[in-house]
Order: structure tokens, then C-alpha cells, then sequence
């Protein structure tokens, strides 16, 4: 199984980081809140777990796309599989 996921996984994982990171940066100037919604959620994360993680607008920004993004392509990938 690893043979056949592991690709469309890697792959998956690369252009989240790519596209996620460009597509922030637009989504920053449409919708505001969301950034700021992806800021609040890291100050929770770090203050429940303790995690140094930074909060930075765009890194919060990159964080909230990536995870829709990692989502829709599940959503995606478990559909065309699994049907």
C-alpha cells in the first residue's frame, strides 16, 4: 500500500507548501479575518500545548491555507479511491 499512497502523499505535501505560501498572501488582502482567525487559532495551539510556535501573520496565514488545502486533498484522494 505504502508503494501506491506514498507518491500522491509526497506529492500532496509539496505543492500545499508551495501553493499554500503563494496563496496566503492573496487571501490576506480579500479576507482579513481569516488571517485573523488563523492567529487566534495559533494562540491557542501555543498556549495549550506549550508549543513555541511563531506568531507571525503570515505564517499563521500559510498555516490555515495549508490545512484547507491538506483537507480538500484528502477529501479529493478518499473519493477517487475509495469512491
Amino acid at each position: 500500500m505504502p508503494a501506491k499512497t506514498g507518491g500522491s502523499h509526497a506529492i500532496s505535501a509539496f505543492v500545499t507548501l508551495i501553493i499554500g505560501t503563494m496563496f496566503s498572501k492573496y487571501l490576506w488582502s480579500v479576507a482579513p479575518p481569516l488571517g485573523e482567525a488563523g492567529v487566534l487559532a495559533m494562540t491557542v495551539i501555543r498556549e495549550s500545548t506549550g508549543i513555541a510556535v511563531p506568531l507571525t501573520d503570515q505564517f499563521a496565514g500559510s498555516v490555515v491555507v495549508m490545512v484547507g488545502l491538506s483537507f480538500v486533498w484528502g477529501l479529493v484522494y478518499h473519493f477517487s479511491r475509495h469512491g
